[in-house]
């Protein structure tokens, strides 16, 4: 399966978005028959990445100038979301692997040089799965510079989603002076360095993630992409959590689909406790779905009211009732927020449903709830709760996205 489309960045028409998103969807189903068998062998989705760099997808999201769709540029977020939440509902490890190599190809994009830019979009072509890895252990990245430009990295890091898998990986670090500076590995030839007997989770299997080793790595000066702060700077920092709670909403319908398969199997459609638990869930997904739509409407607002900035640098110009950084900043988290609750409803009355039969392997709805259980533990979950509520209390008058 391979894409014909083009979608310019300012330009993209409504068929082209609909045309990505139906190859979305279609990859998602034969993603979804490989699931369960890299679930059981702890195996990375290689057929699936295959299946997703057969549809273009794995390069949708560069610039058409660099040999991409331009997926995610102005005009086009909703469609992006929309395409993270296909790929999660064929497969909840191979939805966070992809949305990881969607998060890095953006940062090179927003914040690298001509050079660094041109050369990931090869790498990404070529095939290159790329990777962000935030979280740390007591031996967190460390960088200290070096003749030349270049970077000694010293420390590791641990949940390295698709680690020995992923070749291309933000591995962020500090410099001496505390600030934080993105940096690229190219890791194709560092597979010692990784470790994935350490992921002993039983959710999530499938996303082969542990930890790797950087001490004593050096990297050249093409590999530190921005400038020092640049990885934390909002809006584009909070604001990019969207992108995972698409993911974390495919999976909550796979787990729906499942589900109703299983009643359909067993007769037992017609029961009305059954239609009553099925129904609150088609519910809860729908409005997930408006979340992220509004999302995607805030969000292109407030491209629409930058203009024509450099890739990186936020504008301070907002036309009267225009979408600014702070009122991303709490939209995301409020959508964050409300799909992880969306994704908690429907696991509970899935679970109702199926019953203990249900829940017992190989069932597909046993897979992605254990998985969907496990990717729903995001980072300081009630810190962002807390932010959306003190935006709301001392903004209230923040756009929001069901806004016209």
């Amino acid at each position: 399966m391979t894409s014909t489309l083009t979608l310019p960045p300012e330009t993209a028409s409504g068929d082209a978005l609909e045309a990505l998103i139906h190859t979305a969807a279609e990859v998602a189903d034969p993603i979804a028959e490989t699931a369960a068998a890299c679930d059981a062998a702890r195996a990375f989705p290689t057929e699936a990445f295959d299946l997703l760099d057969e549809a273009g997808l794995m390069t949708a999201t560069l610039p058409v100038e660099l040999g991409g769709l331009g997926l995610g540029a102005r005009g086009s977020r909703h469609a992006l979301y929309r395409v993270l939440e296909e790929v999660g509902r064929g497969s909840l490890p191979v939805g966070r692997v992809y949305e990881g190599h969607v998060n890095a190809l953006d940062l090179v994009m927003a914040y690298g040089t001509d050079e660094q830019r041109a050369h990931a979009a090869a790498d990404a072509r070529a095939g290159h799965i790329f990777g962000v890895w935030n979280t740390e252990a007591a031996d967190g990245v460390r960088l200290d510079p070096l003749p030349g430009g270049g970077a000694r990295l010293s420390g590791a890091k641990v949940f390295c989603s698709g680690v020995g898998h992923v070749t291309r990986a933000f591995a962020n670090g500090a410099w001496p002076d505390g600030s934080w500076q993105m940096v690229l590995l190219e890791l194709e030839n560092h597979a010692d360095r990784a470790d994935p007997d350490s992921w002993r989770a039983e959710g999530m299997r499938g996303s082969v993630s542990g930890r790797i080793d950087v001490e004593g790595l050096r990297v050249e000066p093409l590999a530190l992409i921005g400038r020092p702060g640049d990885y934390t700077r909002e809006p584009d920092f909070t604001g990019g959590s969207v992108r995972f709670a698409a993911v974390h909403l495919g999976g909550a319908r796979a787990l729906f689909d499942a589900a109703a398969s299983g009643l359909r199997a067993t007769e037992r459609t017609t029961d009305p406790h059954q239609r009553a638990r099925m129904g609150r869930a088609a519910i809860a997904i729908e409005t997930g779905a408006l979340w992220l739509l509004g999302a995607a409407r805030l969000w292109e607002r407030h491209e629409a009211s930058c203009g024509a900035e450099e890739p990186g640098e936020v504008s301070a110009r907002y036309a009267s009732g225009d979408a600014s950084p702070e009122a991303i900043v709490a939209y995301a988290q409020m959508t964050r927020t409300a799909i992880e609750r969306v994704c908690l409803d429907v696991m509970e009355l899935v679970d109702r449903s199926v019953g203990a039969r249900g829940l017992l392997p190989p069932s597909p709805v046993e897979r992605i709830g254990r998985d969907l259980r496990l990717y729903l533990r995001q980072p300081a979950p009630d810190a962002t709760l807390d932010a959306a509520g003190a935006a709301a209390l001392e903004q209230p008058h923040l756009a929001r996205g069901s806004a016209r």
